[in-house]
């Protein structure tokens, strides 16, 4: 299993110096973020302090670009990095899209299979000199003389797809290198709804399982004191309890027999409630969404937790360890279970 790190921190100039770090430490990849950012701009800040950790966004908004921005800024960073970056793009939900970035939204899986149709058919002109010739229904590009084509590279761009419902999830397995799954999620709902999606997808697409990565953050709940687990567990709830007040995220709460919780979640939420709404992850929901015990536990834990389809993972929170040497050893014990097959082969 692959372990990676989130770039959280509000300072875009922070981002350089924590990718660097999470590269001297053993991650995998460091995954930039939308949260009060430009993720590009992030990730390019940390491709630039580091050699040979992946470098991804994990989310870009697709809605609030068109394909020709994204893909000027993937290829510029695939460029920059010598094929390090990867592309993750996510749709938001629809009042971030009208109301924070002023752009149309409906029918989200049509336009995110067009987006990525369009990106393709952007990277394949760049590449081989063809004429663009994109038309649509969501968007148009056809427009592309020799000055506007950035200088060439060889470099395949992998592109990401975050998904909750069934039918992103499709689309995720059908045209993308790997699914960016939520991590407000449990075993059961992975198990009876993303996967078998996922695999549809596989199938449509003519893919194998080993086709398309799975990545899935965990809320990591670990300490080595009972003041510090007690601390970091109420942290993790407030912030599932955030999630969860979403009614969107309902059938992940049902799909481990707490759908009635979604709709007082809410309720609280409107209200300013945290304190109340992080009460209601009790001990036996929260284990549905978390992990808790000490940071050397977490590898076996995470495994146990997520099953074997799932490659990749970050802890939600970072991890709380000061000793380079120590963490450096947790993490390396993520990487050895990399060598487990992954179960399943071509859907027929």
């Amino acid at each position: 299993m692959k372990i990676d790190i989130t770039l959280l921190e509000r300072d875009i100039r922070e981002a350089g110096h924590i990718a660097a770090r999470a590269e001297s430490v053993g991650h995998d990849a460091a995954w930039a973020t939308e949260a009060g950012h430009d993720p590009f701009l992030q990730a390019y800040s940390a491709i630039e302090r580091t050699t040979s950790i992946d470098v991804g966004t994990a989310i870009a908004v697709a809605f609030a670009r068109t394909p020709m921005t994204v893909a000027y800024s993937a290829w510029n960073l695939a460029q920059a990095s010598g094929g390090r970056f990867t592309l993750g793009l996510g749709s938001q939900i629809k009042p971030h899209i009208e109301k924070r970035y002023s752009m149309p939204w409906g029918k989200p899986v049509a336009r995110m299979r067009e987006f990525l149709v369009a990106l393709d058919a952007i990277w394949g002109s760049w590449r081989t000199g063809q004429p663009l010739d994109h038309r649509g229904d969501y968007y148009t590009h056809r427009l592309m003389s020799p000055f506007w084509v950035p200088s060439p590279h060889e470099h395949r761009i992998p592109v990401y797809l975050a998904a909750v419902g069934p039918r992103m999830t499709e689309l995720a397995g059908e045209r993308c290198d790997g699914i960016l799954m939520h991590a407000f999620t449990n075993r059961e709902f992975l198990e009876s709804v993303s996967l078998p999606a996922l695999d549809r997808g596989i199938h449509a697409g003519a893919k194998t399982v080993a086709d398309v990565e799975v990545s899935l953050p965990l809320f990591m709940i670990m300490g080595d004191t009972d003041e510090e687990l007690a601390t970091r567990r109420q942290e993790a709830a407030r912030q599932l309890a955030f999630y969860g007040s979403t009614p969107a995220y309902a059938p992940v709460l049902e799909a481990v027999g707490f759908g009635d919780v979604q709709p007082d979640l809410t309720q609280l939420s409107k209200r300013g409630e945290w304190d109340a709404m992080a009460d209601l992850f009790d001990d036996e929901l929260l284990g549905h969404f978390a992990i808790i015990g000490t940071p050397e536990q977490m590898p076996e834990l995470a495994r146990q937790h997520v099953g074997p389809r799932v490659q990749r993972t970050s802890s939600y929170f970072g991890w709380p360890i000061d000793d380079p040497d120590r963490l450096r050893s947790i993490l390396q014990q993520f990487q050895q279970q990399q060598d487990q097959p992954v179960q399943g082969d071509r859907k027929s």
